[in-house]
């Protein structure tokens, strides 16, 4: 067998070759595919394919035998058929994709237990530093703390880690506490009320049973906003989060025997599958003057996260992805530039003061107006035979937006954000005409210049920031 570069000169001679444009054509864009493949181990099936195709249209085209549109059609329809597998792909191919995809887990779970099917999770997450980082120290029953700026995506983490753990014939429930100064300890580990007895969610998540006694493989108790909470009632945690990596061997039957924790009703409840994962804007050992609700936390909870705290920081690329997509959901990335412009003048406030205590750019507001926009050309499509409405503009969702500034930081912000074209160009995007794919989508594409915008953005941005994978290296 030939070599993939000997391939690649192979198809280079076919295009050079070649008399018929249409063998060229596709030679050409095929060529592309032979290269970013070129560990893959398909390269032969599509190299064979090509070849096939430059015979037939020189032999048979021109001749009577063969209609060129039906040689075409044939050969389109059999490099659609090549399959080359995620397992086959190189890592740069890989990064590339991004999408969704089925990807096969094996994940020892405690206890024993082995779970191993399809997961759900995309590539792109599974690809991220921190969130290997994460799902090591869970599967290692480490408790996780991960700290960092409001809007940089601590919460959303919970949801990727929760998909990456599903897979076929495994479920895993996401628990959220939202801490707060009015946690109670009826919130963490039940008790009675008038109605009658109330689940905790830390009960919950340490048995495995949600609210309507659903049973789940696992659970992933998210404690949100962590030193937002009371210290007393962070203190009913500690022994929970200190028993969850406790694990006992039954000298008789040899059996692995779990820990168990009392509930509201004084009950002993025994510990299923259960990870613990909590964010917050700040250590818990120090209270943040940027975030007032927080309260400087006890040492002993501290304790139960040692070695697996971890800052971290916005993630443009990601946000990118989710926000722009792919196929016909691309041309999107006129929010993306000017919003990480706003957000990068926020933190960047005046005088060394930022403005993050008032208000931050998440991955929320960037999707509220993807969705905002999507709607607004909805509703300019609708035929006027059906009743309209005036459609809510993405510029009503970035004024509100920018109000909960003061006038002199919503200048400055304005400023820096480039507010004005940003407005010019939503103007000129909305009112346009669009077609619409399956889902009443509009279909769109970025300029050359929002590319580079948003490539200049997003690299900028990376090389200049401290990152978790950093740990990675150690």
């Amino acid at each position: 067998m030939k070599t993939i570069e000997e391939r690649i000169k192979d198809v280079e001679d076919i295009i050079n070759s070649t008399t018929n444009d249409t063998a060229k054509r596709i030679a050409q864009e095929k060529l592309q595919v032979l290269e970013a493949t070129k560990n893959a181990g398909t390269e032969g099936v599509i190299y064979d394919t090509l070849k096939q195709l430059e015979t037939l249209l020189n032999q048979g085209i021109g001749t009577g035998s063969v209609d060129e549109a039906e040689v075409t059609k044939i050969v389109d329809d059999e490099l659609k058929n090549i399959k080359i597998g995620v397992g086959n792909l190189d890592p740069s191919v890989l990064a590339m994709l991004g999408g969704s995809t089925k990807v096969s887990l094996n994940l020892s779970l405690p206890g024993g237990i082995v779970k191993s099917g399809t997961s759900s999770a995309t590539l792109s997450a599974l690809s991220e530093p921190e969130n290997q980082i994460v799902l090591s120290d869970l599967l290692a029953l480490n408790n996780v703390y991960m700290y960092g700026a409001a809007g940089t995506g601590k919460s959303f983490r919970a949801g990727q880690i929760q998909d990456i753990l599903q897979s076929e014939g495994s479920s895993w429930d996401l628990i959220e506490v939202n801490c707060n100064q009015f946690t109670s300890p009826l919130d963490l580990i039940g008790g009675q009320t008038i109605e009658g007895y109330q689940k905790g969610k830390l009960e919950m998540a340490w048995t495995n049973v949600d609210a309507d006694n659903k049973k789940y493989d696992g659970a992933i108790l998210l404690l949100d906003e962590l030193p937002k909470l009371d210290p007393n009632t962070a203190g009913l945690l500690n022994a929970a989060l200190a028993k969850l990596s406790e694990r006992k061997v039954d000298d008789k039957t040899g059996k692995v025997i779990k820990p168990t924790i009392m509930n509201g009703r004084g009950q002993k409840i025994r510990l299923g599958n259960m990870f613990v994962y909590a964010t917050g804007n700040a250590p818990l050992n120090e209270a943040d003057p940027d975030y007032e609700a927080n309260f400087k936390q006890d040492l002993s909870l501290q304790d139960r996260f040692v070695g697996s705290m971890y800052k971290v920081f916005a993630n443009y690329r990601r946000d990118r992805e989710l926000l722009n997509g792919d196929g016909n959901n691309k041309g999107y990335l006129f929010i993306f530039n000017h919003m990480m412009l706003c957000r990068e003048a926020i933190l960047e406030g005046q005088d060394g003061v930022s403005f993050a205590n008032k208000g931050f750019v998440s991955l929320r507001i960037l999707l509220s107006m993807k969705r905002t926009f999507i709607e607004y050309v909805r509703a300019k499509n609708t035929p006027d035979s059906i009743i309209r409405f005036c459609p809510k503009s993405i510029i009503v969702t970035l004024n509100s937006f920018l109000e909960i500034f003061t006038e002199n930081q919503r200048d400055i912000i304005k400023d820096k954000m480039l507010y004005d074209d940003f407005v010019s160009t939503i103007k000129l995007r909305q009112d346009k005409k669009y077609k619409l794919d399956g889902e009443m989508n509009p279909i769109m594409d970025d300029t050359q210049a929002e590319l580079d915008l948003s490539n200049s953005l997003v690299t900028t941005y990376e090389s200049n920031t401290k990152s978790i994978k950093q740990t990675l290296k150690q």
